[in-house]
């Protein structure tokens, strides 16, 4: 079946028929003897069908018992945005207790205005009118008034009430009140000219804080005016204000003076000329980049400068060599691009230097980048040995810089790609990594460690032997030396003696003079333990049975032993930031980088890679081959070969896009894999059939019937793939898939039925509104989203 999915206006609206008449009769039946929760959800979808019924049925509810219902309506009300009625918000601001409400109803009154709206908002900017007004007294911790005194002071501001503006500034100025210079003055900067002149006034008062929130204000004033005032400060003495005008010049697109911004004592200040888009003087930014304060300042200066037209390079060039020797790393790194905008021998000479000199991380980042903008033979060297350096970030750039290389065409682009296959295939190894290996795997010479491994002067460790006995230290003319120990064969005689020495007298009286000759002639009650892990091994559960020792408790002090033993097992180290496999790193920076490639060697390395081991890699060269097909490539007839030709996945995120890859193949055999997805037990694999399957004209796939699925992602994809059509028994299904799994997809259900006509829609809401509470819930929550 073909499937088209239609994309959805943002600016969808409801259309009224008459089947919105007889919903919104059904919304207003429900709002007025509903549950709480049925409640809500009508006055909320009420309020965006915006008829004179939904109005009226709305300002009924604003006196509701429940609080949640009445915020619920005064939003909704004003949401509507029309048909207002001033006295309806009017009572529920002086009589309802609940914050909430009180602000929505200054919101609306914002809307509607008039002469009444702004004489109480007035008030209400100014003083409590605890007489009129009825507030929370369970609030005890928070004042709801200071709110409702800021929301009153901007919606004055809204409504343009000029005569107001006395009574915000005296609201303003009040020394028991609470800071509303903010809200104050962005009522005053909507207020036309009167509050315009009340702003020019403010920007000479003597309180800074004043000045900087009146800059701040005018940057939504709407006068040709306000540049005159916001210059004023600009020249303020406070940095502050000066920043705040200069901020508000620029965002308004007004002319700026960046000359007098990067000469300002304020760092912040000649940062944003810096950051402006207007010209500067090359010379104040050299001035900049090799005399200012701020480090900062200076790399941002350098970066103008390397995007601009250096008129003086020799002298440039002598400022440079001067700074060298006491500049940071990331002054160093910011002077790479500018020296090889000067293109003269001597930048040359100086790139070279400083490559041969610095070879900080931040530096040698710089070098890796410019080489990927400019391409060179040694700027190729470079890249080619730094995709195995042991910093995941320099790796990380080197491969940034052959993507952009072999993006271009001849000798450099060729060999770029050349270097990305080989990370991606995995012959790349980072040397220094191996040698930090080996590092760590040296043994220590106990010759370094002075006496017994602990240094000289210090006391030797406590050892002990194979029964767990304590051997006291020897002196150190008692040491033998190890040439001088000579390891002797036991004759039998001695064998029998030191068998017997520790045996019961009964036992030593059994054993004959000569009877033992060898280890195997011992007596079955004397317990032998074999000599090697071989022995040990072939002794069978009997023998092994027969050798048990008793049980040994141990006391205090040996597990203190015990302890002071374990302290002295060596940690592995960890180095932060740096990955466990630097080579299995690179294969994947390289194969996400491979992603945006179209060469066709770097396609076929990505498709190798697909037989990897590894699963990430595996999973790496899927998600990059994945949205190279997104783009418009079209995987050749070998690809879909080799992919066939591929053991099966054990991953469901790799199988899963195996299954996408192969469906955009014609070939029989990989139309049998896609199909065969369908019936895979894993959510990710079927939902890729299904949507693969779904959008071949030649495959029978009846999307409606995995609108029941119990799995969540088939009903998932399901409710993306159904379309319009004229067989309107979809819309029944669609909400059955709704109220699954308590109604997890109810979002998605509603953007679906956004597919059908409206009057089908509508029609079937009816329906689904007639029955128990949770259907009904379900109902209205798609019906929220649905007109949302």
């Amino acid at each position: 079946m073909t499937v088209s999915i239609r994309h959805l206006d943002q600016d969808f609206a409801v259309e009224q028929t008459e089947a919105t008449d007889k919903l919104v009769k059904i919304l207003c039946e429900l709002l007025a003897n509903g549950e709480e929760r049925e409640k809500c959800l009508s006055a909320q979808i009420l309020g965006k069908f915006g008829t004179s019924t939904a109005h009226a049925a709305l300002a009924e509810a604003l006196r509701d018992e429940d609080e949640d219902v009445r915020s619920d309506a005064v939003e909704a009300l004003i949401s509507a945005g029309k048909g207002l009625d001033a006295d309806v918000l009017l009572w529920s601001l002086q009589n309802d207790p609940v914050l909430e409400v009180k602000l929505s109803a200054i919101d609306g009154l914002a809307i509607v205005g008039g002469t009444v709206a702004e004489e109480w908002l007035t008030k209400l900017a100014k003083d409590r009118c605890e007489d009129d007004v009825t507030w929370d007294g369970y609030g005890a911790e928070w004042d709801d008034w200071l709110d409702v005194q800021r929301k009153s002071i901007l919606a004055l501001g809204t409504l343009k009430c000029e005569a107001s503006a006395a009574a915000l500034l005296e609201a303003a100025r009040d020394p028991f009140g609470q800071e509303v210079w903010p809200e104050v003055t962005m009522a005053l900067s909507e207020m036309g000219v009167a509050g315009l002149l009340e702003l020019a006034s403010l920007a000479t008062d003597a309180s800074a804080r004043v000045r900087e929130h009146t800059a701040r204000a005018l940057s939504s004033a709407n006068d040709e005016r306000v540049g005159e005032i916001l210059r004023v400060l600009f020249a303020d003495a406070d940095p502050d204000v000066r920043v705040a005008a200069a901020e508000v010049l620029m965002a308004r697109g007004e002319d700026a003076d960046l000359a007098a911004l990067l000469a300002d004592s304020e760092p912040q200040m000649r940062r944003l000329a810096l950051k402006a888009s207007g010209k500067l003087s090359y010379s104040k930014l050299e001035k900049v980049a090799f005399e200012d304060e701020e480090e900062t300042l200076r790399i941002m200066a350098l970066g103008r400068i390397a995007s601009s037209e250096i008129t003086k390079p020799d002298a440039l060039i002598e400022r440079i060599e001067r700074s060298l020797r006491s500049a940071s790393d990331a002054f160093v790194a910011a002077l790479v691009p500018v020296l090889a905008k000067v293109e003269s021998e001597a930048a040359t000479v100086l790139l070279s230097e400083i490559a041969v000199h610095r070879q900080e991380e931040a530096v040698l980042k710089a070098f890796i980048v410019l080489h990927g903008e400019k391409p060179s033979v040694d700027g190729l060297a470079v890249l080619q040995e730094q995709v195995t350096s042991a910093e995941q970030e320099i790796r990380l750039a080197a491969l940034n810089s052959l993507a952009k290389l072999a993006e271009g065409e001849g000798d450099f682009a060729d060999n770029a790609a050349v270097q990305l296959v080989w990370a991606v295939s995995g012959k790349l190894m980072p040397e220094a990594h191996d040698q930090d290996i080996l590092d760590g795997a040296k043994e220590k010479d106990p010759s370094d460690l002075g006496s017994n491994g602990k240094g000289d002067g210090k006391q030797p460790r406590i050892q002990i032997d194979r029964e767990g006995n304590v051997i006291e230290p020897q002196a150190p003319n008692e040491v033998v030396a190890e040439e001088e120990v000579v390891a002797e064969e036991l004759s039998a005689e001695e064998l029998v003696a030191k068998v017997t020495a520790g045996a019961d007298p009964d036992v030593a009286e059994d054993v004959p003079e000569g009877a033992i000759e060898s280890v195997e002639d011992l007596p079955d009650n004397v317990v032998a333990f074999p000599g090697s892990t071989l022995g040990a091994i072939l002794n069978t559960e009997d023998e092994i049975e027969k050798l048990a020792e008793e049980p040994v408790d141990l006391g205090k002090k040996d597990m203190h032993f015990l302890e002071l033993a374990n302290e002295l097992i060596e940690k592995k180290r960890v180095v932060p930031g740096r990955p466990d496999d630097p080579a299995l790193d690179i294969r994947l920076l390289a194969l996400r980088i491979c992603g945006d490639a179209k060469r066709p060697e770097l396609i076929d390395a990505l498709v190798s890679a697909l037989s990897d081991r590894q699963m990430q890699v595996r999973f790496a060269a899927s998600q990059s081959l994945v949205h190279l097909v997104e783009n418009g490539l079209e995987l050749s007839e070998e690809a879909i070969e080799r992919i066939l030709a591929l053991p099966p996945e054990n991953d469901v995120a790799v199988r899963a896009m195996r299954v996408e890859l192969l469906g955009t193949s014609s070939n029989p055999e990989a139309e049998k894999v896609v199909t065969a997805g369908l019936k895979d037990k894993t959510d990710a694999v079927s939902a890729s059939a299904l949507k693969v399957l779904a959008g071949k004209p030649d495959t029978n796939i009846d999307v409606r019937s995995y609108l029941k699925s119990p799995r969540r992602r088939l009903r998932v994809t399901a409710l993306e793939l159904v379309s319009a059509n004229s067989d309107t028994s979809n819309l029944d299904e669609i909400f059955e898939a709704a109220q699954m799994e308590n109604g997890v997809l109810i979002p998605g259900a509603a953007t679906c039925l956004r597919c059908y006509a409206q009057g089908s829609v509508l029609g079937a809401m009816e329906q689904w509104l007639d029955g128990d509470l949770s259907r009904k819930l379900a109902a209205l929550e798609v019906l929220n989203k649905y007109v949302a």
